[in-house]
């Protein structure tokens, strides 16, 4: 476990010197989140229905502005290739690299979330809801999309590239998170909902570390 906590480590130090790359995905967070609270009537119970599921796309999208940056420092000063030649586990590496991530992103939006809930009226009892949801999804958001970052680290411009790679894996992600809300407000168990969450969780902290090695070996030549 020295080679995890030697790059989960390496990449708070890097990301606290860079602050613009941890307050772009915060900002923009809450700007979409709270685009529809303005649009809509105060009043309305729509606010209610719709405001978990425009958090959790909001909380996606930031995650895709956030993942570009991932690789792409290291794979630019060389020493993302001196970490693929290197003694210790790239798996492990990874797995840092991409924790220390998330802890920055998906951890800080998940935390501000409450606060978002109450611009959408949103009782205490799903705000709670909401929290468990995202602490167990934004995990998964992050791992599985830094697959799409190492697939594309070596292009100048792979934002686009990468949602149109990963995108389509968060579906599941999204309708479980999601869906929790929904059940809650309609007064039903969300009991289902946190195990396929707390599922999708411990698979891509399985194997997605393994399938990021894979595609920088492949990537990187």
């Amino acid at each position: 476990m020295s080679t995890f906590k030697i790059y989960f480590a390496r990449e708070w130090q890097l990301m606290f010197r860079n602050t613009g790359a941890l307050i772009q995905p915060l900002v923009f967070f809450i700007i979409i989140a709270l685009l529809f609270p303005f649009s809509l009537p105060a009043e309305s119970n729509l606010l209610q229905q719709i405001g978990g599921g425009i958090i959790w796309v909001s909380a996606v999208l930031a995650t895709l502005l956030s993942l570009e940056s991932m690789f792409h420092a290291d794979y630019q000063d060389g020493t993302l290739e001196q970490t693929l030649i290197h003694h210790r586990s790239l798996t492990l590496a990874m797995l840092g690299k991409v924790m220390a991530h998330w802890t920055a992103t998906g951890l800080v939006l998940s935390l501000i979330s409450p606060v978002l809930c109450v611009t959408f009226n949103i009782p205490a009892d799903q705000i709670w809801v909401l929290f468990v949801g995202l602490l167990l999804g934004t995990p998964s958001l992050t791992l599985i999309g830094a697959i799409g970052a190492a697939l594309t680290v070596t292009l100048r411009r792979g934002g686009v590239l990468i949602a149109v790679i990963i995108l389509p894996l968060y579906i599941p992600v999204l309708i479980f998170g999601a869906g929790m809300l929904t059940q809650s407000y309609q007064g039903l168990e969300v009991t289902s909902q946190i195990y396929a969450l707390a599922a999708i969780f411990a698979m891509s902290l399985t194997l997605a570390p393994l399938a990021i090695s894979a595609s920088l070996r492949a990537t990187i030549k």
